[in-house]
This record gives C-alpha cells, sequence and structure tokens, in this order.
C-alpha cells in the first residue's frame, strides 16, 4: 500500500495526530477520511457499515489505510472501548441520521442517533481529557 501526501499548510497541522471521526463511512466521511489521510494523519473512524451500493468509503479503498471500527454511536460501550483504544487528539463527530424523511419515519431513531449519539462522543471526550491537568478544546484553533 502506498501513501499519498500533500503539503497543504492548512493540512499540516494534522499530520501524525491521532484523530478520531465518527461518521467515516458516510459520503462526507470519507471524503474527510480521504483529505486526512493525505495530510499524514493517524485516523481511525467509527461508524455504521457504509448504507449505500456501491459506497464512496469502498470505492475510495480507504479501510486498508486507516482504522475502521463499524459501531453505533447510540452504543456507548461499543464507542468508548473504540475511542480508549485510539486514544485521540483530535476528535471530529460526523456520524448522524441526516436524512429528513427517514426523521419523518423514524423520530426516536434519528433523536437517538443524533443527540445521544452526541452526548456519547461528549462523555469520551470528557472522560478522556479530564486526565490532562489543562486541556483546552477549539472549535477553531486560534490565529
Amino acid at each position: 500500500m502506498t501513501k499519498e501526501s500533500v503539503s497543504l499548510p492548512e493540512l499540516s497541522f494534522f499530520h501524525t495526530k491521532r484523530v478520531f471521526l465518527t461518521g467515516h463511512t458516510g459520503f462526507k466521511g470519507a471524503w474527510l477520511s480521504k483529505l486526512l489521510l493525505l495530510a499524514g494523519a493517524d485516523l481511525t473512524g467509527f461508524s455504521l457499515p457504509p448504507q449505500t451500493e456501491p459506497a464512496l468509503f469502498t470505492l475510495a479503498v480507504l479501510e486498508g489505510e486507516m482504522r475502521s471500527i463499524l459501531g453505533d454511536v447510540r452504543d456507548y460501550g461499543a464507542l468508548k472501548a473504540a475511542f480508549d483504544t485510539a486514544q485521540p487528539e483530535i476528535v471530529i463527530h460526523m456520524a448522524a441520521q441526516p436524512i429528513v424523511r427517514e426523521s419523518y419515519r423514524d423520530p426516536v431513531g434519528t433523536y437517538s442517533t443524533n443527540v445521544m449519539g452526541t452526548v456519547h462522543i461528549l462523555e469520551c471526550v470528557r472522560q478522556h481529557w479530564n486526565s490532562y491537568d489543562e486541556t483546552i478544546l477549539y472549535a477553531f484553533p486560534p490565529q
């Protein structure tokens, strides 16, 4: 397996960083996975299996280039185990149920995924970084 890399200054921040990405098998998550891998990130993804056939995640052959863990953000135990194994420095949460029609059909499932899944990832972050003496989290790093 050959690993390509890019040298965009904006992406150099991610070089060698341990990144934990939820929703990596979705369309946007697959593109972000590719970009992070090109930037040289040490990437772990946590997501449901791809929902489409063919799936960008599969077509881009990402599974062999990263740690891909299939799981559901609603399953706190599985998410926490993956998170603890990855020991991330950066967390990007993209797992969601984004389909409006599906939200009408299954509002409880949508709420569970989108709200409780977010609560679960935030709890993983809180517990992980609570052990550090000083932690500063930025949605957008200061310039």
